[in-house]
């Protein structure tokens, strides 16, 4: 029986965290595998305010990296209100260990680390077949998945014409951080799930906020008041989408289509072993959740990214009135399951019902 050695992860283990990361891509019939180079830490501390990695170690003297999580902590309105939440995410398991006893072994210690009551965040892909099958597999020892709605995630690639402005909408600028700071604090507490941002720390150096500046945000304004802001987050420099292979007897087709999407707008596809060009969409927040808003804010943000041959991913939940935003942009959508995991409790009854759920696609 192999032997496992679950403790918490280091900056040391960085290479070899790296190492796993690449051999473990997401299975499909396009296969792509979501890195963090050069330093995993460095997107660990960006996905969360504070990362709480995990790996499992295996051999004489832990000379095999098994396995690695993060179950890190992120600051979130919960029903209004500032609450520490944990968001489960960069579980990899090498493949000579899937089917063992490992994962069980991981939930375990996962089980005595969280506190009585406590429920952790996690989004799987629609297609993760195999996650989503852990998940409602009811094997001992592992905790229950609730399921809290459906997130489609779009990449937008070409803005409508003839979008009739009533806004002024303009990229921030350092004399506007108390004006966005101020509609953080009055719409951000009525979204379930909105972050709890302080935008000085990005001023500061705060890893949390890693190449984001202020002239990164596109903000609406209505005569002076601000009504609107987003912002865009080039993430390329720790957090990377690589196409290790498309599907079968399709790959020459990718030089027509760049082609075309030179013309009408579209993300460039690389060669096999490159990486996707996309910008995040993130603090994405209008005054009373009006999608003519966000449309009036999204139609400069698309340009700008299509200029730069380049997709704007935006993720919304399914029932979010916003959606109605994205109708006449061209756009190719993922869809992801949100679920919150207990060993405790069912805790849905305890969020309230009337707030809206948020998804912050750059942090996923």
């Amino acid at each position: 029986m192999t032997r496992f050695h679950i403790r918490p992860a280091s900056e040391a283990d960085d290479a070899r965290i790296l190492s796993l990361i690449r051999r473990t891509p997401q299975p499909g019939r396009l296969v792509l595998n979501f890195e963090r180079e050069p330093a995993f830490f460095a997107g660990a501390r960006v996905s969360c305010q504070q990362p709480d990695v995990w790996v499992a170690e295996c051999g004489q003297g832990g000379d095999e990296l098994a396995a690695v999580f993060n179950i890190g902590y992120r600051s979130l309105y919960i029903n209004g209100a500032p609450q520490t939440v944990r968001y489960a995410h960069d579980l990899r398991i090498d493949p000579r260990y899937r089917g063992s006893l490992l994962l069980v072994r991981m939930f375990r210690r996962l089980r005595q680390m969280l506190q009585p009551g406590e429920w952790m965040q996690t989004v799987i892909l629609a297609d993760n077949e195999a996650s989503l099958g852990t998940v409602g597999s009811g094997r001992a020892g592992l905790p229950t998945y609730y399921p809290a709605g459906d997130i489609d995630t779009s990449l937008l690639f070409a803005a409508p014409r003839g979008v009739r402005g009533r806004l002024r909408v303009a990229q921030a600028s350092h004399q506007d951080l108390p004006a966005m700071q101020a509609l953080l604090d009055e719409q951000g507490p009525r979204r379930q799930f909105f972050p709890c941002y302080q935008l000085q720390s990005m001023l500061s150096g705060d890893a949390y906020f890693a190449g984001i500046r202020p002239d990164s945000f596109w903000l609406a304004w209505s005569g002076r008041q601000l009504v609107g802001m987003a912002g865009l987050w080039d993430q390329k420099a720790f957090k990377q989408t690589r196409v290790l292979r498309y599907p079968p007897g399709t790959e020459w087709l990718r030089h027509g289509y760049n082609s075309w999407s030179r013309l009408l707008g579209g993300v460039h596809l690389p060669r096999r072993g490159g990486v996707l060009d996309y910008r995040s969409a993130h603090t994405v927040l209008v005054h009373d959740d009006d999608p003519a808003i966000l449309r009036e804010l999204l139609v400069p943000m698309v340009n700008q990214v299509r200029a730069q041959r380049a997709a704007l991913v935006l993720a919304q939940f399914r029932d979010d009135p916003l959606s109605l935003a994205l109708h006449g942009f061209r756009r190719q959508t993922l869809h992801s399951r949100h679920f919150l995991v207990s060993f405790d409790k069912d805790p849905r009854p305890s969020l309230s019902p009337t707030q809206l759920p948020y998804v912050e696609v750059a942090r996923l």
